[in-house]
């Protein structure tokens, strides 16, 4: 068993524990609202602590299912739904309450320290306005549970074409206007069906690519899981071909099984990279796009100087390397490559966008979480993905293919 296993194994554990404590904190939070509506809320907690233990147990099994064949394809599309719908929404229900607990707990210390206010004064509450009071409460609580409904059934599967445009100083001329469309971590052990992924190839195809991009992370943690998507992938089309690197969960396995994984993918026609390049020419010119082994946390599978010894000196380059962390360590700095194409964050799968700003909790882990970044004529693309780990939603945080037309400063 791998050390990334053995950290995966440890998080789901806690992950169960948390989503357990959260269910028997909400637990006790509603069953306060009793004396207000007596028989309703008892018989909504018998139900809750029922269907409290069903999908705790659903989510062990689930779970436990991923980790050892990397997809859920046993247990079904249905209880992933349901797990997310009843779960994911609480985090942020729980948060709020628990932030009003504290603020209630830090009134009633300050009241106590303070000199206790005749008996006799009137203690009357209005019983009616606290009433309202929560029914408003309750009302405002079911909005997260829309919004992951929302997230489940919608939002997973609505890709959008992200379009953006880079100058390359040394980009030719004659390779302006080359277009490249990249998709990344399509985690394939997390979809149900191969229509959402004939969808994507479609629609990569109407944006005419001279370049595929596919920066890593094609299954969960089994080879087998790319297994029936072999043909699909084998369908994809570029004037200059179809290339990839890996991802993190293309490690999470077996040599034996990596190694079948790799030679599945080449079966697909899509050239894998793994710390080597190759040369693209036309008309005289020449641009190189490589790939690199994930480098990132726990995992260093990288070799920069491997993967450009055979790219010429002045060549503009063009980089895939799944996790953008990479970017920051040591790509950067080395001036190898003109554009580092990143995948490995999924955007957070949540988030709000408002007037073209995007906001996810991945901003607090990842400095590079989404889109295009720059530093010294070097580029950065990170792509939000295709499919999901973890949870299998998307709030607000939609799959991505991006499309990035390089320009030449003298065309």
């Amino acid at each position: 068993m791998t050390t990334d296993i053995i950290r995966l194994i440890i998080f789901v554990s806690v992950l169960i524990l948390i989503q357990g404590g959260i269910d028997y904190y909400l637990f006790r939070t509603l069953k306060k609202y009793e004396a207000n509506y007596g028989s309703l809320i008892t018989d909504i907690l018998k139900i809750y602590k029922s269907v409290s233990l069903l999908m705790l147990i659903m989510l062990i099994v689930t779970n436990a299912e991923r980790l050892m064949t990397g997809s859920n394809y046993n247990s079904g599309r249905i209880p992933q739904i349901l797990i997310a719908i009843w779960y994911l929404p609480k985090y942020p229900i729980a948060l709020i309450l628990s932030v009003k607990d504290i603020i209630r707990l830090f009134r009633y210390l300050i009241a106590k320290m303070r000199v206790k206010e005749s008996t006799n004064e009137n203690t009357h509450i209005d019983y009616t306005r606290r009433k309202a009071l929560h029914s408003i409460t309750l009302g405002l609580a079911s909005v997260p549970f829309i919004a992951t409904a929302q997230g489940v059934l919608h939002t997973i599967y609505d890709v959008e074409v992200r379009k953006t445009e880079i100058v390359i100083p040394r980009l030719s001329s004659v390779f302006d206007g080359l277009k490249i469309v990249q998709i990344s971590d399509i985690h394939t052990g997390s979809f149900f069906g191969v229509s959402y992924i004939e969808h994507v190839i479609e629609i990569i195809h109407q944006q005419s690519p001279d370049i595929i991009a596919i920066t890593g992370d094609f299954v969960n943690f089994d080879p087998s899981e790319y297994e029936r998507f072999v043909p699909l992938f084998g369908k994809l089309k570029a004037t200059f071909g179809v290339f990839g690197s890996l991802g993190n969960h293309d490690h999470y396995m077996t040599i034996e099984k990596h190694e079948y994984l790799i030679s599945l993918i080449r079966k697909s026609g899509i050239d894998v990279l793994i710390n080597e390049s190759r040369i693209i020419e036309k008309l005289g010119a020449i641009i190189t796009i490589a790939g690199t082994d994930n480098t990132g946390f726990n995992q260093k599978y990288g070799d920069l100087k491997k993967a450009f010894i055979n790219a010429p000196i002045d060549s503009p380059t063009i980089l895939m390397a799944h996790d953008p962390t990479y970017w920051s360590m040591e790509i950067k700095d080395s001036k190898l490559a003109d554009l580092t194409l990143a995948g490995h964050t999924h955007g957070g799968q949540m988030g709000i966008e408002f007037l073209g700003t995007a906001f996810s909790p991945a901003q607090f882990v990842y400095e590079h979480w989404s889109g295009l970044y720059e530093e010294n004529n070097t580029y950065l693309y990170v792509n939000r993905g295709l499919g999901t780990v973890g949870p299998p939603v998307r709030i607000g945080i939609k799959p991505e293919i991006t499309v990035i037309t390089l320009r030449s400063p003298i065309a």
